[in-house]
């Protein structure tokens, strides 16, 4: 059996590919739905084995705080994605992108709460003064990451897709 990585970044042009086969009686318009409903539950798992990660990291311990901020952010990136693919028909990958696609779908609070944790994994990954207040932003970020993972579920479940 074929993994789905060939597709996992299903670009416009191709999702719009597989609906003119459709169209032209290639494949079904439930093979297709079959498909993107799969990318984005695999999509979707790995957000949650991320902030499953996280919440199991101690958060009063220094040396894992950048770790739950990072696997937080990954956490929210990749139910954005799933969401948007499964929206689209087609992945954005952009870090800069994808949050303007999850507003669009979400609303504005949730692009600005994966702008933000964008931002903040970018400073705790790759700068070395760290924020004063880096156990708050653990503890918020594995909060927020649990909000934003639950509103991308119940949005995918609402579309159909079985998580």
């Amino acid at each position: 059996m074929r993994t789905l990585e060939d597709l996992q970044r299903l670009t416009p042009s191709q999702g719009a590919l597989l609906y003119r086969l459709v169209e032209l009686e290639y494949l079904t318009k439930s093979q297709v739905d079959e498909l993107i409903n799969r990318l984005a539950q695999d999509r979707f798992a790995k957000a949650r084995e991320y902030l499953v990660f996280a919440q199991n990291l101690a958060v009063n311990e220094p040396l894992y705080q950048p770790q739950i901020i990072s696997r937080c952010y990954y956490a929210m990136y990749h139910a954005a994605r799933a969401l948007v693919l499964h929206i689209r028909r087609a992945d954005v990958d952009d870090h800069e992108r994808l949050p303007v696609a999850l507003g669009q779908a979400l609303g504005v609070n949730y692009r600005d709460v994966l702008n933000r944790w964008r931002e903040m994994r970018n400073r705790v990954d790759y700068s070395p003064y760290p924020p004063a207040d880096m156990a708050d932003q653990s503890v918020t970020a594995l909060q927020e990451a649990d909000v934003l993972l639950e509103a991308c579920r119940d949005c995918l479940r609402n579309r159909g897709v079985k998580l």
